[in-house]
């Protein structure tokens, strides 16, 4: 199994999602992920990054792709609010409800001293089908 990873540390500040987009649409460029994959996975990182919140001064997006699935860890978060928000099911319109309808899988981890969602999605191919 290839895993092709990519990690990037960038200022907690708007103007810098652009790179992060710049980065998620080259790993998709590279293995040939649909136009509706990336929107996606753009709207999924867009939703966790816009509530990051002024706590924290960088936040790390780590992506990952192997065997047909993609991995997008990214914090470290500090805040207990912002777990729940991702947490938590209703009827609204929420983090939750955005995350899952665009992802196969959301959780919250903790680890190096804060929360880190990490997301994941299939993509429907894998390394091994590429020719």
């Amino acid at each position: 199994m290839s895993v092709d990873k990519i990690a990037l540390t960038l200022p907690a500040d708007d103007a810098f999602q652009r790179v992060a987009h710049l980065v998620l649409g080259g790993l998709a460029s590279r293995h040939d992920l649909t136009v509706e994959t990336l929107e996606e996975l753009t709207l999924a990182l867009d939703t966790v990054l816009e509530r990051y919140g002024d706590a924290i001064d960088q936040v790390t997006v780590q992506m990952g792709i192997a065997d047909g699935v993609i991995t997008m860890d990214v914090g470290p978060f500090g805040e207990d609010e912002f777990r729940s928000e991702i947490e938590s099911e209703s009827d609204d319109l929420d983090v939750h409800r955005i995350l899952s309808a665009v992802c196969d899988g959301v959780s919250v981890s903790d680890r190096d001293g804060g929360h880190w969602v990490e997301l994941t999605k299939r993509t429907g191919r894998s390394r091994g089908a590429e020719g």
